[in-house]
Formats: C-alpha cells, sequence, structure tokens
C-alpha cells in the first residue's frame, strides 16, 4: 500500500464550521492535463478488439506505464488478473493522491472525505475475511491503499481474531452484529453521512458536489432495493437500509416487483435501453449499467456548468475510477473468452 496522508483512528468525516471553497486555475490546469490521459470513449471500441497483451501495450502508453511495467518485470504476461487488479488500484490511488497533492488545504480536506470510500472498501473487506476464515495475508492483498490511514492500521485489523473486535477499532460506530449485509451497509450510511455533512458545510461552490452526491446516494439506493426486491425482501425491511432515500427512491420501494421498478425507471430515463429480456439476474446487472452509466453522464455534465472549481476535480475522479473499472472487466472478459457484445454491455463508457 502507499504511504498514508492522515492519521488513524480520527473521523475522516469530522469537520467544523463552514468551508469556502474558491476558484483554483493551477489546480483545474493540472487536471486539464490529467484529463488528457484518459481513454476516450471512442478508444474503448478499439480496445474490445485487442488481446489481453495487445491491451497492456495500448495502458503502457495511456498513462499506466509504471504499473504494467511492475508486472511484467515479475513475468506476469497477463494472465494472473489478480495481479492485473492490484496494478490497476495502486495506479489509481497513485493518481488520486497526485490530485491530493496539488491541491490547496480546503480541497485536501474535500478529497479526504471523498477518499474515505475506499477505506470503507478496506474494512467490508476485512470484515469478510473474517467471515470467510479467509488468511489474514490473502487479506492484505487484497486491500486498497489508503491516503487517510497508515498500513499498520489496516494490518492491525486485520489480526483482530474476532469481527467485534475488529468493529470495536473503528474510528466509528457501527452496529455489533455477526451479519455482514449489515455491517456493510452501516458502512454506506457512515461514509455517506460524512459526505452530505461536507456539501452541507460547504459554501458557495458546494451545490454541485451537493447534487452529485445526492445523485451517486439515488442510484446506490436503487441497486440496492433492486437487489433487495430480488431477494423477497418485505417494503417495511427493504427501507431500513436506504440511505437518505429521496421521494423518487421512496415511490419506487413501494412497488411490487422487480419488473414495474424497472419499468418506473424505464419512464423516468434512468435507463433508456431497458429491455425486458433474459432471467432476473441477467435483468438486473443490465440496469446496473445503464444506472452506473447515467451517474457518469450526470458527473460529465456538472464538470461543463462549474468550471475551475472542486467539482472539475470530483469529476476527474469519478471518471479515472470508471476507466479503471472498465479495465478490470475488459482484462477479465478477455481472459474468460467473453465474446465483445456481451463484454461492451459490461462496460460503462459515456456517449
Amino acid at each position: 500500500m502507499s504511504n498514508p496522508i492522515g492519521k488513524p483512528g480520527k473521523p475522516v468525516g469530522e469537520l467544523v464550521g463552514k468551508l469556502r471553497l474558491g476558484f483554483y486555475p493551477y489546480t483545474y490546469a493540472r487536471v486539464s492535463v490529467m484529463k488528457g490521459d484518459l481513454i476516450k470513449p471512442i478508444e474503448w471500441h478499439r480496445l474490445l478488439k485487442m488481446g489481453v497483451s495487445e491491451i497492456l501495450v495500448y495502458m503502457q502508453n495511456h498513462g499506466y506505464k509504471t504499473e504494467v511495467d511492475t508486472i511484467s518485470a515479475q513475468g506476469n504476461n497477463g494472465s494472473d488478473i489478480a495481479l492485473l487488479e492490484m496494478a490497476l488500484n495502486k495506479n489509481l490511488m497513485r493518481t488520486l493522491t497526485k490530485l491530493r497533492r496539488i491541491s490547496d488545504e480546503k480541497l485536501q480536506h474535500v478529497l479526504r472525505i471523498y477518499l474515505e470510500r475506499y477505506d470503507m472498501e478496506n474494512f467490508k473487506t476485512i470484515l469478510r475475511g473474517k467471515c470467510a476464515n479467509i488468511s489474514q495475508e490473502e487479506v492484505e492483498a487484497l486491500l486498497l491503499p489508503s491516503v487517510n490511514y497508515p498500513d499498520q492500521y489496516f494490518e492491525n485489523l486485520i489480526k483482530k481474531e474476532k469481527i467485534s473486535d475488529v468493529v470495536k477499532s473503528m474510528p466509528f460506530k457501527i452496529t455489533d452484529t455477526q451479519e455482514l449485509f449489515k455491517l456493510e451497509n452501516d458502512l454506506d450510511h457512515v461514509y455517506y453521512e460524512h459526505l452530505l455533512t461536507l456539501t452541507s458545510q460547504l459554501s458557495g461552490q458546494g451545490a454541485a458536489l451537493q447534487q452529485f452526491v445526492k445523485a451517486e446516494m439515488d442510484i446506490l439506493n436503487i441497486k440496492m432495493l433492486l437487489r433487495l426486491k430480488k431477494s423477497g425482501i418485505e417494503k417495511k425491511e427493504v427501507k431500513k437500509y436506504l440511505i437518505h432515500p429521496s421521494s423518487f427512491v421512496l415511490k419506487l420501494s413501494e412497488r411490487e416487483s422487480l419488473l414495474d421498478i424497472t419499468r418506473d425507471l424505464k419512464r423516468s430515463n434512468y435507463i433508456p435501453k431497458f429491455v425486458e429480456e433474459g432471467d432476473e439476474s441477467e435483468l438486473l446487472k443490465n440496469i446496473e449499467i445503464n444506472l452506473d452509466t447515467a451517474l457518469l453522464k450526470k458527473e460529465v455534465k456538472l464538470m461543463h456548468q462549474f468550471p475551475l472549481t472542486a467539482n472539475v476535480m470530483l469529476g476527474f475522479m469519478f471518471a479515472k475510477e470508471i476507466e479503471v473499472k472498465n479495465l478490470k472487466v475488459l482484462l477479465k472478459g478477455k481472459q474468460l473468452q467473453l465474446d465483445e457484445p456481451y463484454l461492451e454491455k459490461l462496460m460503462v463508457v459515456a456517449s
């Protein structure tokens, strides 16, 4: 994992008083250059036709040279998907750490809270490892680099014998339970509470960030709703897991079936490409891809509406996250020899 920024045990979402964001021409200029390295939408069609070795060469020329060279030096020709995913994770965090470094103190605070999402993924990974009795070494290999906590902090959590010990050692309170689903849902609640607190205390330029956070929560809630409905969970129980649901999400939660929800989503233009084909699992997967694409387009729109602000920085981060996700899907799909049309459906590309 990378060198940490931040202190262990201190709640990342802690914020006192108002935080006024201004215009940052220097940061904007640097981010504009970094955006130039992102893979363009039209390029994904070319990548779909390439083999793994060709994709790795392409990545070397588009911002991934350090990581690709490292795995090549280890003798990996693209056959070890775990090593490739780890390399992609390192590239993502290297990029986001650089973004934090070129920002001023106020923007760094925004980034610190935004990047807590990766810390939450680490907490979830550790909890899953405990539930599945996975070895400490295997769990540690799955952790993402953190900019908020030192390596030793997560290593100490991994060494805890019980789930309850891990929960008690976290820098915030969540329900002490053995149910993994509830633990993960509590972590999501904590993270979005931190983000909402941040957006409520941002002056001036916080409006666009607040729009994005609400859109992201909507899509997270819709995904949760679809999965719970598919599992046959009762309406009353479903609402317990939603995170600050909007009126639209609450309306969806009242629908009786998965198909009713998807039709409402189509009418709302959340999933314009929805087709009533395939079994429920296939349908769910296609809807989630459409939702991710809708969120990406929302952030691209915000980037154009609010130039020279923190929103351009956050928009770049989201685009980078999507790019890494697409590369993971692409490389794994090539190894599994999935056909191009099916693989293309699994990728999130803004037009």
